[in-house]
């Protein structure tokens, strides 16, 4: 018989006073209202470990929990730890794996292997994400292992203190060999895909600036081998800034794409589909690398610097595409 898993959720502050129905399918989307309330009624819910009704009203810090047999899609669990100690570790994801929770995506993700990867060396302590990458994007990742870390860690990414580069493939070959994209990164309001992000006019409500350097590594037939350097770490940014530009990554499936060929790959994972599927795409996931790390030692403050190789994947696109 498949094993349960128990998935837990404590409410916080800003959404106490909703109802439980109301709280699992604004916060939990990979299922519909309806489907939680069914849920719900059928006992799979608990709230503080007792039965509740989907009309029931949650409190700050009440614990939601949810049991299911999980049926995630498959992943790419081939993650390296490249560098650990005491305070911190830095390790490579790879593509076609979330950084986190999302949707269907629950214990197959990297911080979930990452801690269970410690927890069988023996360490019982924190576990926590320092910064993001999307799924499909390879490359370094920083974990820390205790809250100051943690703390100190993120303050780095959120002030732009961390340097930061990736390698990309993009299609076309851009014009020139050094070249600078900048604008502020909003909502996509034209498209019907509520996650889709473009270059805004620098006054629009909810916007945010960013910046990202571009230098060109080699034009490759049809396509261009880049080198990046974001500035700023606004969400896709290195995607959104090259496809405002013309030239979006390759097998990038939200960008360069029109809304209904993205609902397509999204149509499809959700019948239960690998994620890895390209579709009309070039590759099975975009060629985008985090391929460089350097920031302020948590401890020390001395600089310290990490890099990872290309992934195979770009490496044969690039050298197939010379």
């Amino acid at each position: 018989m498949p094993e349960e898993t128990t998935l837990q959720s404590k409410v916080p502050a800003n959404l106490a006073g909703q109802s439980l129905a109301d709280y699992l399918s604004g916060r939990f989307r990979y299922q519909t209202r309806e489907a939680w309330v069914n849920l719900i009624q059928a006992g799979r819910v608990l709230v503080n470990g007792k039965k509740a009704a989907p009309s029931s009203l949650l409190k700050k810090g009440d614990l939601v929990s949810y049991s299911v047999v999980l049926q995630e899609p498959p992943v790419d669990k081939d993650i390296r730890i490249l560098h650990e100690e005491e305070s911190f570790l830095v390790a490579m994801k790879p593509g076609q794996l979330p950084a986190h929770a999302d949707g269907n995506f629950i214990k197959n993700t990297f911080i979930y292997l990452v801690t269970q990867m410690l927890r069988e060396k023996g360490w019982k302590g924190d576990v926590r994400l320092v910064h993001r990458l999307d799924r499909e994007t390879s490359g370094l990742m920083a974990v820390a292992k205790n809250k100051d870390a943690h703390q100190n860690l993120t303050l780095q990414f959120e002030k732009g203190l961390v340097e930061k580069e990736y390698e990309a493939v993009a299609r076309g070959n851009t014009k020139k060999d050094r070249f600078e994209v900048g604008g502020a990164i909003g909502k996509d309001e034209a498209s019907q895909i509520s996650v889709r992000q473009k270059v805004v006019p620098a006054e629009t409500p909810y916007s945010k600036p960013a910046f990202t350097f571009f230098e060109k590594l080699g034009d490759l037939k049809e396509y261009t081998h880049l080198r990046c350097f974001p500035k700023t770490g606004r969400t896709n940014q290195i995607r959104v800034h090259l496809d405002s530009i013309g030239h979006p990554i390759v097998g990038d499936k939200l960008y360069g794409r029109t809304d209904e060929e993205f609902l397509q790959f999204i149509r499809h994972v959700k019948s239960g589909g690998d994620p890895s599927w390209k579709g009309h795409l070039e590759t099975p996931r975009h060629l985008l690398h985090a391929g460089k790390l350097a920031f302020a030692h948590p401890i020390t403050g001395q600089k310290v610097e990490f890099a990872a190789p290309l992934p195979s994947d770009m490496k044969d696109f690039i050298q197939t595409h010379a």
